[in-house]
């Protein structure tokens, strides 16, 4: 049978990342309805952000290692199914327990899903590895920035938030069935794991750079896309009525300056645009926070978005051009500490908030979680060639 074209493959990665992104948009709007559904206040509530996050990082960990060892195909599948099984748990769940456990599987199913929709796509193309990694990322942009405004509309007509798990699994499950048919190209097929070039990956001063370059770049993403509207609300004057538009602005000029991220693919080195890219957050950022007046910060938060909106992808990138023999295991480790940053730094914000700094302040650490991104990425940018990872079988 004749193999699958890459180009359907690689729309098929970037349809997995939206339905990854539809979810983990639509959750600031159905927060408020679960509260009521399960008679929560907001601290509970809050609950159902660890419980997912504690198994996206196992099923990145563990996905990103089994793709390796399995191939692609089978553990995207696996993850497909763990992420439906959870939305349909979730959205009949009885109890708020219940609901917390349906999350913890909808994490374990999301994470496999991207850290191997990622491998699979750079498999595919080797020869534009960053090129698609940042196509998948628009398409976790466009689902990000989409979610919340379609979840409103459903919810204020008349849909019961529980259809719109019912329905987001039933469109996983046609994603299941397409990739099912699909067969992999052997060309995309992975090699075989060796336990030899594990080791010496994870023992890579660089692989280590990677993953924490990764985790600061997330925490600082979630920390100031999910503190934004209550700085607007407690700290900026006028910020009130860009509340709700303050995120959604965010993401449309991420989103962009992902499309833009893509013509400069191949000019130029992959941590020399991450420098860049890290600089011109830091200078909006900073300037979001210290500018007095509406208008100017909220140019400062779209310029912010359009300049950090590339470099997940480029970390990424980079981690697979230094070990392409075992491109899983690495993209699991570098998301993985993505995830670790996503859920620390934004929590460590939220402290500092609470002490006399208030939100201007504690938000300081977002720029400055992006400065260890800038710093990190002008170390790798001077790492020789040499320090790349070759599998024996390529030396």
């Amino acid at each position: 049978m004749q193999s699958t074209p890459r180009s359907v493959l690689a729309a098929l990665c970037c349809v997995v990342m939206v339905l990854y992104s539809v979810y983990l948009g639509a959750i600031g709007v159905l927060l408020p309805y679960l509260g009521t559904a399960f008679s929560l206040g907001a601290e509970a509530q809050g609950r159902l952000f660890p419980a997912n996050f504690v198994g996206f990082v196992v099923g990145v960990l563990l996905c990103g290692y089994l793709s390796d060892l399995w191939g692609r195909k089978a553990v995207l599948l696996v993850g497909l199914v763990l992420y439906a099984g959870g939305l349909v748990l979730f959205g009949s769940a009885s109890s708020y327990a219940l609901a917390l456990a349906a999350a913890l599987l909808v994490g374990a199913g999301s994470g496999a899903m991207e850290v191997v929709a990622n491998a699979l796509a750079a498999d595919l193309y080797p020869e534009k590895r960053a090129f698609l990694l940042n196509a998948l990322q628009v398409a976790f942009g466009v689902g990000a920035a989409a979610s919340p405004t379609l979840c409103r509309y459903l919810l204020t007509h008349g849909t019961d938030w529980r259809g719109l798990y019912f329905g987001l699994a039933g469109i996983n499950l046609i994603v299941f069935v397409t990739l099912s048919l699909c067969r992999i190209p052997k060309s995309a097929a992975p090699e075989a794991l060796e336990l030899s070039a594990l080791r010496a990956v994870l023992q890579k001063p660089s692989f280590a750079i990677l993953c924490v370059m990764q985790a600061l770049y997330v925490g600082a993403e979630v920390s100031f896309f999910s503190w934004l509207p209550t700085y607007f609300e407690k700290q900026l004057p006028g910020g009130v009525a860009w509340m709700a538009g303050v995120g959604t602005l965010f993401w449309i000029t991420m989103t962009i300056g992902r499309f833009a991220l893509g013509g400069l693919l191949g000019r130029f080195p992959l941590m020399r645009l991450t420098a860049l890219c890290a600089g011109g957050g830091v200078l909006f950022a900073t300037l979001a926070l210290l500018l007095p007046t509406l208008l100017p910060v909220l140019v400062c938060v779209a310029l912010t978005g359009l300049c950090i909106a590339g470099i997940f992808s480029l970390v990424l990138a980079e981690a697979g051009e230094r070990f392409p023999s075992v491109a899983g295991t690495a993209f699991g480790g570098v998301v993985a500490a993505g995830g670790v940053g996503g859920a620390v730094i934004p929590w460590v914000v939220g402290a500092l908030a609470s002490t006399s700094l208030g939100w201007q302040g504690a938000l300081v650490l977002v720029p400055l979680t992006l400065t260890g991104t800038l710093v990190l990425s002008l170390v790798l940018l001077r790492t020789p060639p040499s320090g790349q990872y070759q599998s024996p079988a390529e030396r």
